[in-house]
């Protein structure tokens, strides 16, 4: 009997790399034993509601696309009863691809394809960011509007480049945040801050890269980073030289740490983005992980995951 494999991709992610590589994708599929189900989405929600509807019905999905594309396949994921909850393959197509870098993916379309089909899932701490789930970053602040502000063509043409660009106008006039930020745990901190992440990642748009020691997958934490705001055109060289951490503490310009729970209160609202998508503002964000909430697919051993 085949198993039965759904793949979901966005046509228009990235540089519409899926819709050029799908009959290359599913022969991988099919030659690894699969029956495989097509669907393309065409519009913003339609991975989530695809998987809430099919999956049961599969043994995995695979989707293709940006790391909004997974989003979604995992937003879906999440409506089933955790004993449902099928493995989800990784094809990512995107711009960025912030958490294909953490998953360690294959760069190429089929090393990427043969992953997806016989790869090994492991479990993946899921985070919310007040009823919105991510599967990789939420933050406020200095660029993190960029990746949903900036056009979709211009994503295409110019790729990460477009994010640079468009990010560059906004260090004239930096808007800060004066918030308290506490956690579940007991640890209090209070500031003017202009940038801000909950994160489960070692990368996020190229600005913010951590040492991939530091983060677990599956450990039921997310690793804070709050960025101070700068007095001095010295204190901005701080910041960006903090921005690549060796270590999650407070050197003066950022303040880093991990939390299973944190909430982040502000005396205005503030916008934040989910995975490189707008999550709403609001004055007050409490960001929960949901431990091991779903299996992906990123085939390492048990032993290559301790190294």
């Amino acid at each position: 009997m085949s198993k039965r494999l759904l793949y979901i991709y966005n046509p228009h992610a990235g540089r519409q790399r899926a819709r050029g590589s799908l009959a290359e994708v599913v022969e991988v599929f099919s030659g690894r034993g699969w029956e495989v189900t097509v669907y393309p989405t065409t519009k913003a929600g339609d991975a989530t509601a695809a998987v809430a509807r099919m999956a049961c019905g599969f043994e995995r999905v695979v989707c293709c696309g940006g790391d909004g594309t997974l989003n979604e396949v995992v937003r879906g994921m999440l409506q089933l009863p955790q004993e449902s909850r099928i493995p989800i393959g990784y094809i990512p197509t995107g711009t960025t691809n912030d958490f294909a870098r953490t998953l360690e993916l294959p760069k190429t379309t089929v090393p990427l394809a043969e992953l997806a089909a016989s790869g090994a899932p492991y479990p993946v701490d899921i985070g919310e960011a007040n009823q919105h789930p991510f599967t990789y970053v939420a933050a406020f602040g200095l660029f993190t509007d960029v990746s949903y502000s900036t056009p979709q063509t211009s994503k295409q043409l110019l790729g990460h480049l477009a994010y640079v660009l468009e990010g560059v106008g906004k260090l004239a006039d930096v808007p800060s945040y004066h918030m308290t930020v506490t956690t579940s745990d007991g640890r209090s901190v209070e500031g003017d801050f202009i940038y801000g992440m909950v994160g489960n990642t070692v990368s996020v748009g190229g600005m913010v890269n951590l040492p991939r020691e530091l983060v677990k997958l599956d450990d039921g934490k997310f690793e804070v980073l709050l960025v101070r705001m700068p007095k001095t055109p010295e204190d901005w060289q701080s910041v960006l030289s903090a921005m690549n951490l060796q270590e999650l503490t407070d050197n003066g310009a950022v303040v880093g740490f991990t939390a299973s729970e944190v909430t982040f209160t502000c005396d205005e609202l503030v916008a934040w983005t989910v995975d490189g998508e707008f999550g709403g503002a609001q004055a007050v964000t409490t960001v929960v992980n949901h431990p091991r909430a779903v299996s992906i697919v990123y085939g390492k051993t048990e032993g290559e995951k301790e190294k």
